[in-house]
């Protein structure tokens, strides 16, 4: 199993960098709501990210929301 971060992740994978993606597709809505099937079918059309990156994304934006 993957860690949440590690020194020899790639940082294009990592969580950070993935929720800034996820930030940025909400900022091209209109109405500032964007659907999680959304964001799984851009960003891994654009960028070639996993399903498991993603959801590193959600839960480190979720941590700064709480």
């Amino acid at each position: 199993m993957a860690n949440l971060f590690t020194k020899e992740e790639d940082l294009k994978k990592s969580a950070p960098f993935i929720g800034f993606q996820i930030l940025k597709l909400l900022q091209l809505c209109e109405d500032n709501q964007i659907s999680i099937f959304d964001v799984a079918k851009n960003l891994r059309k654009t960028n070639n990210f996993s399903i498991r990156s993603i959801y590193y994304g959600m839960l480190f934006l979720y941590s700064f929301a709480v």
